[in-house]
């Protein structure tokens, strides 16, 4: 279906009356006007509800804006990552070589110069176009084709951008570089002529060190984190020069909702493997790497850094006699050590998470008798000493 005809002044002002709507019961109504493209209307609400979330700025920003399919915007950047990455590669021009979504796209205005966005499918071509002409400072042209395609004819850029495909006509999800569309490690010999850095945003699934051998010409990894959750895994790629895994800097960044560092780590594996934490069993406090900085590793350059202790080698938590204010994750007051056995414990309700400890959360959950949410959290985990335990603690909030 055409998406311009939600550019229809009644259909566009029945969006912006009903964006809030619960979608499932407006679709049990009859449209408006029979004519309308009701299926088309209620997928344009849903996504609005959604980029008020993922892209808080858009919807406001001009009347005409129309938001691609839900599905499409799952996989798109937030605005506030896109921001970050934005500032990650200095130059003048860019290439966003899978459109998606145009966030990316859109992002890059502000720190370059000029640039130009693909995108094979024709329809969300179009619909890029008319987005980005309301919402970047300059025109930024933009082609219908395969990145693959394009690649071979188009003219060197300061940097391209990569957002693979990772997910089929099926819906079915895919995480190997290979496997996605399109497929960079085929891509790459013919985009190392074009592009003086490549940036290539990946599943947080894939493996980082696999995702590095596999490409071969990492220079650096982000590892982005947005509100509370790691969103994406970003690579930049030197096509000049082959990077020795051990000394690639691996960033893990917090951002807030304008793409700016709340806090981020860096580190390398040489650096991590010539690190020795030292061990010990709790103490008065307790911290929690938050998403992005357990996604990205660096445990004991963490510990480090931090002036803190681990409580075991594969156990990712760690403690302190003092409170830690710029650690990177949740800090917690220990109220209590207790063993896994529920007539030890003082509280029916409470957080549960298991860190290197056998079995679900929902088993243990069960076996416990414990209900979820509440004050208190529990963290089932091994400690230094092999013995296994309920770490009792309340949250201390942070500014």
């Amino acid at each position: 279906m055409d998406w311009r005809r939600l550019l229809e002044p009644d259909i566009r002002d029945f969006i912006r009356a009903h964006e809030k709507d619960d979608v499932r019961n407006l679709a049990l109504k009859k449209p408006p006007d029979e004519n309308w493209p009701w299926v088309l209307t209620l997928d344009q609400i849903k996504a609005r509800q959604k980029a008020r979330i993922k892209l808080p700025r858009w919807p406001d920003h001009h009347d005409d804006i129309i938001f691609p399919p839900p599905d499409i915007l799952e996989q798109a950047s937030s605005a506030p990552t896109a921001r970050y990455k934005a500032h990650l590669v200095a130059g003048k021009t860019f290439a966003d070589l899978t459109g998606g979504a145009g966030v990316d796209s859109c992002a890059l205005t502000e720190t370059y110069q000029s640039g130009i966005c693909v995108e094979q499918d024709k329809n969300a071509a179009d619909l890029i176009a008319h987005n980005l002409s309301l919402l970047c400072r300059y025109s930024v042209p933009v082609h219908h084709s395969k990145a693959e395609d394009f690649v071979q004819t188009m003219a060197p850029v300061d940097l391209a951008t990569l957002d693979p495909q990772r997910r089929n006509e099926n819906k079915k999800g895919f995480y190997r570089l290979e496997d996605c569309s399109p497929d960079i490690t085929a891509l790459l010999p013919a985009l190392s002529k074009k592009a003086k850095r490549i940036m290539l945003k990946t599943s947080p699934m894939l493996d980082i060190w696999e995702a590095v051998k596999t490409l071969g010409i990492v220079e650096a990894v982000h590892v982005v984190e947005w509100q509370g959750e790691c969103k994406e895994v970003v690579y930049i790629l030197n096509p000049t020069q082959k990077t020795n895994s051990k000394d690639i800097p691996i960033t893990s960044a917090r951002v807030n909702d304008n793409g700016e560092v709340i806090y981020d780590f860096t580190f390398t594996k040489e650096c991590e493997e010539n690190t020795e934490p030292e061990y010990t069993l709790p103490q008065k406090f307790l911290f929690e790497p938050s998403p992005a900085f357990q996604k990205a590793g660096g445990f004991n350059t963490l510990a480090h850094e931090y002036d803190v202790k681990k409580l075991h080698k594969h156990t990712h938590l760690y403690t302190a006699e003092d409170p830690c204010p710029n650690f990177p994750g949740r800090q917690f007051e220990i109220m209590d050590v207790l063993p896994v056995d529920k007539k030890a414990l003082p509280i029916s309700k409470a957080n549960l998470t298991l860190r290197n400890f056998p079995g679900s959360t929902q088993d243990l959950r069960k076996k416990l008798k414990l209900t979820d949410g509440g004050d208190d959290y529990l963290f089932a985990c091994t400690l230094c000493d092999e013995n296994k335990a309920l770490l009792h603690g309340r949250k201390i909030e942070q500014i």
